[in-house]
């Protein structure tokens, strides 16, 4: 950076007041030193702490006058105190992270390096402290942003993250929950907004407990990613799964009137039906494959054996899936039919990700475009 910036530090916090002296005390130590930082304040809104998380950050304003405390009356949520952060930032850059210790401050100097290039720069957790089921949820998140809103990063709540003030302020952000920074990130990549992403090094909680994996907050995540999607946000991938079920269907008919043909006006495979079906399954997959290239996802460039031994891996774990869920959901004593539907919806959803995110992989990349 040629020049230093005015930067805006908030935290959002709840229950942090194990966590937040520290937490601020390393803050100012580290952006006081920083050659890259002309200006700054500390915010911390809380987030209806049940515990003294606001007395504590009282004192701290009172000892440095560059903290102030925001507080919720009540708990709102994580998307809520991130916005109230923005909101209030004064400053031309934004940056939060949490306040439970888990990132390194003295960090946050190699995010501001690139910010000359780049108006988003955020962290990735390399490697990520947490236990296995948080790991995880994380890898399902991150698979459906993608698949269902084309987000391509790696680690979307990483909490230490850095914007240009006026970008922020000027998002219509819907959610109040986990969703928001998964949000966020949508709609800076839907303007075309440059992201820079920066490995940090993520530390194991030592106080204090967390509150991202508590099912309420879990299900109110999938519920803003479900009301976002059917927004505006989702139009485009609303129309491309429109798409694949009528691929889908073409497939089916075509799979079905190539088995009539070949047993009905061949000699040869009239006496070998299984080889028959073998290859109007076969033309059906091939048709798949071409018409969700080329019609469904937008795919120009020459089909590559890549694509193909992707799609026809998909195609057998499609098949093996299918099978075991529908045994699997019929021996715990469903009905046949319901079973069969949900397997249907199971493999449709699996199939319309995998092909997306992983078979011809579009829709995914993230712009880079200077601002």
């Amino acid at each position: 950076m040629n020049k230093p910036i005015s930067l805006s530090i908030f935290f959002p916090a709840y229950n942090e007041a194990y966590n937040i002296r520290e937490s601020v005390e390393r803050t100012i130590g580290v952006v006081e030193e920083s050659p890259y930082i002309s200006e700054y304040e500390i915010l911390v809104v809380n987030d209806g702490s049940r515990d003294n998380t606001g007395d504590v950050v009282e004192a701290l304003a009172e000892e440095y006058p560059k903290v102030r405390l925001i507080n919720h009356p009540k708990n709102l949520g994580y998307g809520a105190a991130l916005k109230t952060g923005i909101r209030e930032a004064r400053l031309a850059y934004v940056f939060f992270t949490d306040a439970d210790l888990q990132f390194d401050i003295i960090e946050l100097q190699n995010l501001l390096v690139h910010l000359e290039k780049y108006p988003v720069v955020i962290g990735y957790r390399a490697p990520r402290q947490d236990p296995f089921m948080r790991l995880l949820n994380a890898r399902v998140w991150n698979l459906l942003n993608r698949a269902l809103f084309g987000l391509k990063v790696r680690d979307i709540d990483c909490a230490f993250k850095i914007f240009k003030r006026d970008l922020v302020q000027n998002l219509r952000l819907r959610s109040g929950g986990a969703m928001i920074s998964a949000e966020t990130l949508i709609r800076l990549s839907r303007r075309g907004i440059a992201i820079k992403e920066v490995p940090v090094s993520h530390l194991p909680r030592v106080a204090g407990s967390p509150t991202g994996a508590k099912p309420a907050v879990i299900a109110r995540a999938f519920g803003e990613m479900v009301r976002l999607y059917r927004g505006e946000l989702g139009l485009v991938t609303q129309k491309e799964a429109l798409k694949f079920m009528s691929v889908g269907v073409l497939n089916t008919l075509l799979d079905a009137a190539a088995y009539v043909v070949l047993t009905r006006e061949t000699s040869v495979f009239s006496e070998h039906l299984v080889a028959a079906k073998f290859f109007s399954f076969l033309a059906g997959t091939v048709s798949s494959l071409l018409l969700n290239r080329s019609w469904t996802f937008g795919v120009r460039s020459r089909l590559s054996a890549g694509e193909v031994a992707r799609f026809y891996a998909m195609t057998s774990l499609s098949i093996t899936l299918n099978v075991a869920i529908m045994n699997l959901l019929v021996s715990f004593g469903m009905y046949d039919l319901t079973a069969l539907a949900i397997t249907t919806v199971f493999t449709f959803v699996a199939n319309f990700t995998l092909s997306k995110v992983w078979v011809f992989k579009k829709g995914t990349e993230t712009k880079k475009v200077y601002v």
